[in-house]
């Protein structure tokens, strides 16, 4: 069977110049100079200081147990809920943040090596519980959860490794008045360069990451956690704790397929196929510098996501879309399917050579737009080494012709990556992608 020509049902490409306009001048003026998220307000010193010395990072060690409660919180989430309620954006009284699990009441998930005292939350581990109250309020929300994980107890113990605590906010407007309070502090001890009124860091003399440059060990003002103290009734639910347990003891590893997956159906294959590897610390190393490597780059891109993100209200929505074993999330701007790529060319791409230049963005728009039924799409394309900054960002709506032929060569990739069989039989890879693919020698692409 010939490969599929995604070109040849690209009907229309138009650069929109209004929308390329409109989301630079929101990325310029939207918001204000400093975006706050929750995780600031916990701990308004260190936010302070991570901004003024980026520089400063954490050792590798401590990268690690993060990247694994962050792997945690990912494996654990798809366990126990489904994929349109977890990491929840959300926006409120200027500040940002990112729910963990959303469906009726906002939940929060940690990890821990350290034992935790059931009996006292509010004492051993407060910040949980504002983080909490804090998204309570931003969602309008009485009650929540948080879920702790403590990695440490042993298999022959009879503690669970799960705690749940049922926390009630009866006074929301108070927590939101706290929130303004300490958003406007830091707001200002940046713009004056002066963090003096800022609440001493709750990890003074604890290997604080800035114990270099800050002014914990002089300031008089006193770390407190009045959000915490605006919490109603905290009790341990183990009942719902034991419900998670045997929820996840009863999953499987997820057998859905993503968008992406047949956008590359030959990479999707092998690393189904691979099986569960551990990186050594030396890999862990090298793809952290990779991503430090690539930060001046994602600048822009970090922040014209955001842009999207947290777009104005039914601006941005994530549609699931699920046919047979293909199962994702199909982001809708401006109600247009909508992707954001970064080209590493060094000039612009004329536009009726896109489709034939970038096959793959246009496999992945219109295998969106035919799943949800959209004749056109947007692509919204920065090219990071282009020079000239006002011709970095392209944005074009794209018209497709025949969703039915797109949709169907969709489901046909993944029958073929259902079924497991003979590699030959899955479309190519782009040619780019095979020079330093993993899987080159067992696949025999040329």
């Amino acid at each position: 069977m010939s490969e599929f020509d995604i070109a040849s049902y690209v009907s229309h490409i138009e650069a929109n110049r209004s929308v390329k306009d409109a989301l630079m001048q929101s990325l310029k003026t939207r918001r204000p100079p400093y975006r706050v998220s929750v995780t600031d307000l916990l701990n308004l010193k260190q936010a302070y200081f991570r901004r003024k010395y980026p520089e400063i990072v954490p050792p590798l060690e401590k990268q690690q147990l993060m990247w694994a409660g962050t792997g945690f919180h990912k494996t654990f989430g798809s366990a126990v809920s489904s994929e349109e309620y977890l990491e929840q954006f959300v926006e409120a009284e200027g500040v940002v943040g990112k729910v963990d699990i959303y469906e009726k009441i906002p939940v929060e998930v940690k990890t821990t090596s350290t034992p935790i005292d059931t009996g006292d939350l509010l004492q051993y581990r407060p910040t949980y519980v504002e983080q909490l109250g804090m998204y309570c309020a931003m969602v309008n929300a009485h009650e929540g959860e948080i879920i702790i994980y403590q990695r440490q107890v042993e298999q022959s113990s009879s503690t669970s490794p799960l705690i749940v605590y049922h926390v009630t906010f009866p006074d929301l407007e108070a927590i939101r008045v706290e929130m303004r309070r300490r958003r406007d502090l830091l707001l200002q001890a940046l713009i004056s360069n002066d963090p003096s009124n800022l609440p001493a860091c709750l990890w003074f003399n604890r290997q604080c990451d800035y114990s270099s440059v800050c002014d914990c060990q002089t300031t008089s003002v006193k770390a407190a956690h009045e959000i915490a103290g605006l919490a109603g009734e905290i009790y341990v639910d183990s009942m719902a704790g034991q419900q998670l347990l045997n929820k996840m003891a009863g999953s499987q590893p997820s057998q859905a397929f993503r968008i992406n997956d047949i956008v590359f159906p030959r990479k999707a294959y092998f690393e189904r196929r691979k099986l569960q590897e551990i990186a050594t610390a030396s890999e862990v190393r090298e793809e952290k510098e990779e991503y430090l490597r690539s930060m001046d780059e994602r600048g822009f891109l970090d922040a014209l996501r955001d842009s999207l993100r947290y777009g104005a209200p039914g601006e941005v929505q994530r549609i699931p879309v699920q046919h047979a074993s293909l199962a994702d999330l199909v982001q809708i701007w401006q109600s247009l399917p909508t992707i954001l790529r970064d080209p590493k060319f060094s000039s612009l791409v004329e536009r009726e050579r896109l489709p034939r230049t970038f096959p793959h963005y246009f496999l992945r728009l219109g295998f969106e737009c035919a799943l949800t039924n959209h004749v056109r799409g947007r692509l919204l394309a920065y090219y990071v080494k282009v020079p000239k900054e006002d011709a970095k960002l392209m944005v074009y709506d794209v018209t497709f012709r025949n969703l039915d032929a797109i949709r169907a060569e969709a489901l046909r990739r993944v029958e073929l990556l259902e079924k497991g069989g003979v590699v030959l039989q899955l479309p190519k890879c782009p040619t780019w992608l095979c020079s330093y693919c993993d899987y080159k020698l067992e696949c025999g692409q040329a």
